[in-house]
């Protein structure tokens, strides 16, 4: 059974927002078991109470909304979301300057960008394999693509267009695609080919594109299974769709349960584990995928995690003492990942088309 979107016969209204019981899950039809209730937008502020569920199924995994937010009112849930603007300008220092210069040889030696990075710069990025949770968020912030002449890359809610720049920066052919038209607009105020609308709006030919990458956007929507579907016809032969999304199982998630930030209710409406988000690549027509949990968020994931747990919001410049805390911890996690391989915060998918 595919994900689909919520039956509207049976809306409620959920202060101010109608939804629709969504009783099985979505993938393999089986009843689910009530996992929190009473959950409450503690970000943006979005109304409504909301119960999650999870498959009982140990080879599934997948958590959902029930009800679930029907989809002409999700704007109501994005009324006060403002995680598409250009992120604040980090706090200047000495092991900041030292990673961004790290960054390019890394990279060179890595992924083959050689054109990035001089031969010292290169010899020195090795150093950055002393910082693991470091380099798990460069492969991360890169998509682990390896250099590829004249390649082409779709970037489905691209957001502000950061990883479009970055990507271009290294010699990607870059589009990108979002709903939000304040994201839009700060992506193409970049420079950038960037587009408002679904993925399904746009006038793209079948095969058009080498890779098509979408992050943190599937949780979103209520029929995932037809977007990857048509990500799978706008894939050229060997193209490949990267997704990277929450982790239903993460460490995280069992540490701070109903306080983890993954959850993110009502904008987040299915969570993904492993086993559930390379079933659904199947569906969608891939011929084989990976899909591995990463830890490149770790540290701000289980930091706003902590900061909801006390009825906080999340600090920008939390002390220094619980910035070591939440670093230590994401190495913790990133070592855990080699005994346990659903540790990560996020999914990372790549999934390959014939």
């Amino acid at each position: 059974m595919a994900i689909t979107n919520p039956t509207l016969p049976d809306q409620i209204r959920v202060d101010g927002i109608r939804s629709s019981a969504f009783p099985n899950c979505g993938l393999c039809g089986t009843p689910g078991e009530t996992l929190y209730t009473g959950l409450v937008d503690r970000l943006f502020g979005a109304p409504g109470t909301w119960t999650l569920k999870q498959c009982s199924k140990s080879d599934c995994g997948l958590a959902w909304l029930d009800p679930m937010p029907v989809e002409p009112d999700m704007h109501k849930a994005y009324a006060s979301y403002h995680t598409h603007e250009d992120p604040p300008t980090p706090r200047d220092s000495r092991v900041r300057r030292i990673y961004s210069f790290l960054k390019p040889g890394y990279l060179a030696q890595r992924y083959g960008y050689q054109n990035v990075a001089s031969r010292w710069q290169q010899a020195l990025g090795l150093l950055l394999y002393l910082a693991p949770s470091r380099r798990a968020a460069v492969d991360a912030q890169f998509l682990m693509l390896a250099a590829k002449e004249n390649a082409s890359l779709l970037d489905v809610g691209c957001g502000n267009g950061q990883t479009m720049a970055w990507m271009a920066s290294l010699g990607w052919q870059v589009q990108g695609i979002d709903t939000d038209p304040a994201a839009v607009q700060v992506a193409a105020s970049k420079g950038l080919n960037v587009r408002q609308g679904s993925l399904r709006s746009q006038p793209f030919a079948a095969e058009s594109f080498d890779v098509i990458s979408m992050s943190h956007v599937i949780e979103h929507v209520h029929d995932p299974l037809s977007l990857m579907k048509e990500c799978y016809r706008l894939l050229k032969p060997s193209g490949r769709l990267i997704v990277i999304t929450p982790n239903s199982r993460s460490w995280g998630h069992r540490l701070y349960k109903s306080h983890w930030r993954g959850l993110e209710p009502p904008r987040h409406l299915q969570i993904f584990a492993r086993p559930s988000l390379s079933r659904l690549s199947t569906l969608a027509g891939f011929a084989s995928c990976e899909c591995r949990a990463i830890s490149r968020t770790a540290r701000d994931m289980l930091l706003a995690s902590r900061f909801l747990k006390r009825n906080k919001k999340t600090a920008i410049h939390p002390g220094l003492s619980v910035r070591l805390w939440a670093e230590i911890m994401s190495i913790m996690e990133w070592a855990g990942g080699y005994f346990d391989r659903d540790a990560g915060e996020e999914l990372f998918l790549v999934a390959h088309k014939n």
